[in-house]
């Protein structure tokens, strides 16, 4: 699958779950490249960048 596809399949996802939401979504392409895409289901944008922002933190506390 390409991009385009997998952003498709997410934007089915988060739509499906009927309330508003955003996933940011990544996968390993063959070989050593990966793929990142996001969708946004009625999600104010700084509401998103908040969100992002915290789970970024989160992570990177956790991961180090």
């Amino acid at each position: 699958m390409d991009n385009e596809e997998i952003q498709q399949k997410c934007t089915e996802f988060v739509k499906s779950l009927g309330i508003p939401g955003f996933i940011v979504f990544g996968w390993q392409k063959p070989g050593d490249q990966f793929g990142f895409v996001y969708s946004n289901h009625k999600m104010p944008p700084p509401v998103v960048i908040k969100g992002m922002s915290f789970v970024l933190n989160d992570f990177v506390n956790k991961k180090l």
